[in-house]
């Protein structure tokens, strides 16, 4: 978390309590990243060119980022926060240069990391029209947005409007993040990834369970493991490590699809929750994930780090009567198995007979 002083804070908006009820009853804080926020961010700041971009709520006294990229942050104060200023209106707010700005000159994320010099950012809404946050693209150094930049970000700010209502994701983590108070949400985020970590997968596999059961409908669980990472790290150092652990986060995120779920187990090991009822779909997902963690090097401090992933599949059928935790040892059988074959590589029980 950053840490700022108090300067020149953004005014409270008239319907501040209309505006945070609003925020509240969406169920978004506290949760782990989604690609279909993070692509927006990626999109933004690719096509803007600014080295970070983010969608920011504002909540109470506080900024929370849903999706940032560019920042090792998950939240600052309010009272230092540009966002807060943007949601005052219901257009761009552009910051050109902020050293030349009265409201953000003596700001410490300008005075200080992560020199905020450019700053643009445009309102979020909830489903009933309150300004619940922003888009926003930020660089390090002054610059004006073309007319077609601002035509990108205004496109894209209303992608993020268009996610917030549609809530594509696993029904489980739907149930999960509705029936969860948003701080006990909040210690079923792994803070380094900003998955879902050991717990938060406990929590999503009690009511996927319930719904296969309901439904009769299988899922598959597979264990991915990051090949040689202690080698990583003694290589390279921890720093660098914690960046291959994010970025196969983001990169498994970005290759599941909306109704399926990740979280980060401990140390360089994930768990895959894959939808699949009719058992026909999980490998192929599972080969994405492979092949695109490994299909472009991790660029961290100047180094260029080819990771691979050792996986092994299983899956859970509720005519078969087998609770989740015993599936989950058959895929860390097959896991382990990969492991001993060579790495690189996934192993399915259903194909293996674990």
């Amino acid at each position: 978390m950053l840490v700022a002083n108090v300067v020149k804070a953004p005014e409270l908006p008239a319907n501040e309590v209309q505006r945070q009820q609003s925020l509240e009853s969406l169920n978004i804080l506290e949760t782990a990243i989604e690609e279909r926020f993070e692509r927006v961010t990626r999109l933004a700041a690719r096509l803007i060119g600014v080295p970070i971009a983010s969608i920011t709520m504002i909540d109470g006294g506080r900024q929370w980022f849903k999706s940032i990229q560019g920042l090792d942050a998950t939240e600052t104060s309010r009272e230092v926060s540009f966002c807060g200023h943007t949601i005052l209106g219901n257009g761009p707010l552009v910051v050109e240069d902020a050293t030349k700005d009265e409201r953000f000159s003596d700001n410490p994320l300008v005075t200080g990391a992560p020199h905020i010099r450019f700053y643009a950012g445009y309102p979020v809404h909830s489903p009933d029209g309150q300004n619940i946050g922003s888009l926003c693209v930020i660089d390090r150094q002054p610059r004006t947005l073309t007319p077609s930049q601002m035509e990108d970000l205004i496109d894209l700010a209303a992608m993020v409007d268009m996610e917030i209502q549609s809530k594509q994701m696993a029904v489980a983590q739907m149930r999960m993040n509705e029936e969860l108070a948003a701080a006990k949400r909040a210690v079923l985020v792994d803070p380094l990834t900003r998955l879902w970590n050991r717990a938060g997968g406990e929590e999503f596999l009690a009511r996927q369970h319930q719904l296969a059961v309901q439904n009769r409908e299988k899922f598959c669980i597979a264990m991915l493991d990051i090949d040689y990472f202690k080698k990583i790290n003694d290589t390279y150092g921890h720093s660098v490590g914690d960046e291959v652990l994010r970025e196969v986060a983001r990169r498994i995120l970005r290759s599941i699809r909306n109704e399926d779920f990740a979280c980060r187990m401990g140390g360089e090991e994930f768990l895959l929750v894959i939808a699949d009822p009719l058992a026909t779909d999980a490998l192929q997902v599972a080969q994405r994930v492979r092949e695109t963690v490994r299909g472009t090097p991790i660029e961290s401090e100047g180094h260029s780090i080819t990771v691979t992933l050792s996986m092994g599949l299983a899956y859970f059928d509720p005519a078969a009567l087998v609770a989740p935790a015993e599936v989950i040892r058959l895929a860390d059988a097959g896991l382990y198995r990969a492991k001993e074959t060579g790495r690189d590589r996934i192993i399915s029980h259903i194909e293996n007979g674990a």
